[in-house]
């Protein structure tokens, strides 16, 4: 950290652990970090750098408490970050260097970011494919997958993948690691806590609803006739199929005749952005279900009740 400081201030810079602050601070700080005094052009300033990785709400409320107690600005000493994270440093005006890469100590007015330092474009929305790369990872326990491994796996180019693992990155859903200078996904291992930590970034792969006057019969199964398929659920008097948007293309579906209010449903025709087959069964995978289903569907105590016996079944249990 002093000779990427030095070359990029062009100024010589003095660190040295500071042990007399650990007495003044919570013990596990000294477990968590080392805390370091730096003096860049006769300005003294702490830093502290984190043994291993803390998250964002913990930098935040730790880095607060050693500035406060040393009465001296403090910065954050970091070996890598995600682009969501130091997003988010920056907009609260945290000041931090990434080793290497990056410098933003604004008590000094000085920022500087890397030759190297990709730039994430902006991600409003997970993207379809996004989506299902990850389902497939948290199905299949990726370790260790690279781009290139990814791209085989999921049967696209390096570049559509690369930009997944540039989404993952952007929206700070924890799976991606480091080996060397290559990113790679590395799937948690209790999934039920990683599900709920990014379900709130998933979307429905649901584009269109189509409720048809006659059963089309088509292959894929989704819905709620899905959910019936991992569980003891009995199926509506219709079923629920499931076409590509590249199937639909070729389909005579939006030209079937749709359900009026009086109608009886022959079937519900779901449009997805991404379909998985889960297992040997041409049905919509678990996950996707949960995603696909209506508020008023999952409203139901029946479905209600079936969805959890599915997600612990085949998700929560699965070897």
């Amino acid at each position: 950290m002093k000779e990427f400081l030095e070359k990029a201030l062009r100024q010589t810079v003095c660190i040295e652990e500071n042990k007399e602050l650990y007495d003044r601070l919570p013990l596990a700080y000294k477990g968590k970090y080392i805390i370091y005094n730096v003096k860049t052009n006769g300005l003294l300033w702490i830093a502290i750098s984190p043994k291993s990785e803390v998250g964002l709400v913990m930098l935040r409320k730790d880095r607060s408490k050693v500035e406060n107690v040393a009465n001296l600005n403090c910065a954050l000493f970091l070996e890598s970050v995600t682009f969501y994270i130091k997003e988010k440093l920056m907009e609260e005006g945290i000041p931090f260097v990434i080793k290497g890469k990056q410098i933003y100590l604004p008590f000094i007015g000085y920022l500087l970011v890397g030759a190297g330092e990709r730039e994430l474009a902006p991600v409003h929305q997970i993207s379809f494919l996004t989506q299902k790369l990850l389902l497939t990872a948290i199905y299949e326990k990726w370790q260790e997958v690279k781009v290139s491994e990814a791209a085989e796996k999921m049967r696209v180019t390096k570049m559509s993948v690369s930009r997944c693992f540039d989404e993952l990155e952007y929206l700070n859903i924890d799976i991606l690691r480091m080996k060397g200078k290559s990113r790679v996904i590395c799937v948690p291992g209790d999934i039920r806590i990683f599900w709920n930590q990014i379900k709130s970034i998933l979307r429905s792969p649901v584009i269109n609803r189509y409720l048809l006057s006659e059963d089309v019969e088509l292959d894929k199964k989704a819905g709620v006739s899905a959910l019936c398929e991992f569980s003891l659920l009995s199926d509506n008097d219709y079923p629920t199929y499931a076409v590509t948007k590249k199937e639909i293309k070729d389909s005579e579906i939006r030209n079937k005749r749709q359900v009026r209010t009086s109608d009886e449903i022959g079937c519900i025709v779901l449009e997805m952005g991404y379909f998985i087959s889960f297992g040997e069964k041409n049905v919509e995978d678990p996950l996707s279900v949960v995603l696909s289903l209506t508020e008023e569907e999952k409203n139901e105590e029946r479905v209600n009740i079936s969805i959890k016996e599915m997600l612990e079944k085949y998700v929560w249990s699965k070897d």
